[in-house]
């Protein structure tokens, strides 16, 4: 626990879009004026090039004339650099939902024109992972870097069988289930050497269920130890968030995913896809007793959301008795959450508790701090959800048909 003695301010944070569906328009009107070229990003992702964002151990010292105890220091400080340059560097290779804090209005576009509306897929519960092949092998990382497994697989480039000339290599984001030693794909980036990060929800799913039914990377057999397989897929109808709600499913439940279907895939936070959760559908659906976060400290010594909403300041006598610098990652509680008049996100009794382990990945968004503390109240529930999912497209306000009308010329 802090030091009673430690000055510690509350600071003013940044103005903050409330509005999830104003975050959602200025997000896809930006996904229509800018499609990134990740060719070059995707190649060197395949490739393996600095594989861990850093520098050797020995980069950068003396040459052997420090005292033995400075130089364990520099050593023990210098993995630690490469640890977290090698989380900041693929902790941005996934895509990361935010959470459902109030109901799309146009969650259901059954039977309206191509990319309206979105879908929901149950989400496994397990180890969220980038696995790429190439090269004749498959790696699967966890969100911080580390290497979760690594083995052959049927997926092209996964294996020396499947390893083709040129540009083979994949992609995906999955969930590795632990109990059925099978990796979810949740979605596609590239497939062959075949960059789909600029087509849309819709599409992408089309083609990972295709190419996936294809081979045999969801059987195991010796040339893949571990099973590649889709996870069902709903619209976002009243009778598709029943079934992805309410089914039995050969895995774990960890909540449900929603989809919007003319969405990129965009690395790092999106609106554009959501995750909720509720006591039915995760065992997780409240993560502490008392409130509770995990924010990134940044240059200035303050501790941000992942969108990098400052919430809790530090002085050098506070980082110093922690141990704390640039980038790490702690976990504080707090009493209450207010949107203050300026729509600023603000905590209220907050209180640092500990360093985070390296293998957390990244700061809590604002909206998983939101989901969070609702929960506790209840929050959204999934008759709410049912509610707007009934509506039909023809039935959504003109405000939500103009969202549509932007999706559809992404």
């Amino acid at each position: 626990m802090a030091d009673s003695s430690t000055k510690r301010i509350g600071i003013k944070t940044q103005q903050w879009t409330k509005d999830a569906a104003a975050r959602r328009s200025a997000m896809l009107q930006k996904q229509r004026q800018a499609r990134r070229d990740l060719d070059l990003h995707a190649r060197r992702l395949a490739a393996g090039s600095h594989a861990d964002g850093a520098t050797t151990e020995d980069e950068g010292s003396d040459d052997g004339a420090q005292p033995m105890e400075l130089s364990r220091h520099s050593k023990k400080k210098t993995r630690e650099e490469r640890v977290k340059a090698r989380r900041e560097r693929f902790a941005q290779q996934l895509l990361v939902p935010e959470w459902m804090v109030d109901v799309p209005a146009e969650l259901n576009g059954k039977g309206s024109e191509l990319g309206a509306g979105w879908y929901v897929e149950p989400r496994p519960e397990g180890k969220r992972c980038l696995v790429v092949t190439s090269g004749g092998q498959t790696i699967a990382r966890i969100p911080a870097g580390s290497v979760l497994k690594k083995f052959p697989s049927a997926l092209p480039g996964g294996s020396h069988k499947t390893n083709g000339a040129g540009d083979t290599y994949c992609i995906l984001d999955c969930i590795f289930h632990e109990h059925d030693s099978t990796f979810y794909v949740l979605d596609v980036m590239c497939w062959k050497g075949y960059l789909l990060y600029n087509c849309t929800t819709e599409f992408r799913f089309y083609w990972m269920r295709d190419k996936l039914s294809e081979g045999t990377a969801g059987t195991v057999s010796r040339a893949n130890p571990y099973r590649f397989l889709t996870l069902p897929c709903y619209e976002c109808d009243a009778e598709g968030v029943q079934a992805a709600h309410s089914t039995q499913f050969p895995f774990l439940k960890d909540g449900l995913l929603f989809y919007l279907k003319g969405a990129h895939y965009d690395l790092g936070l999106t609106p554009l896809v959501l995750v909720w959760k509720d006591a039915v559908t995760s065992r997780f659906h409240v993560f502490t007793e008392k409130p509770a976060i995990v924010l990134r400290l940044n240059e200035e010594g303050v501790f941000t959301t992942l969108e990098g909403i400052p919430l809790f300041e530090t002085d050098e006598s506070f980082r110093t008795l922690h141990e704390l610098s640039e980038g790490d990652l702690a976990k504080l509680e707090y009493d209450d959450q207010v949107i203050d008049q300026n729509k600023a996100p603000r905590l209220n009794g907050m209180r640092f508790v500990q360093r985070c382990s390296p293998q957390r990945a990244l700061a809590d968004s604002w909206t998983k701090i939101q989901f969070q503390y609702n929960a506790r109240i209840g929050g959204v529930q999934i008759n709410d959800i049912l509610q707007v999912s009934a509506a039909s497209a023809d039935t959504l306000s003109p405000g939500s048909r103009c969202l549509m009308s932007l999706v559809r010329t992404v």
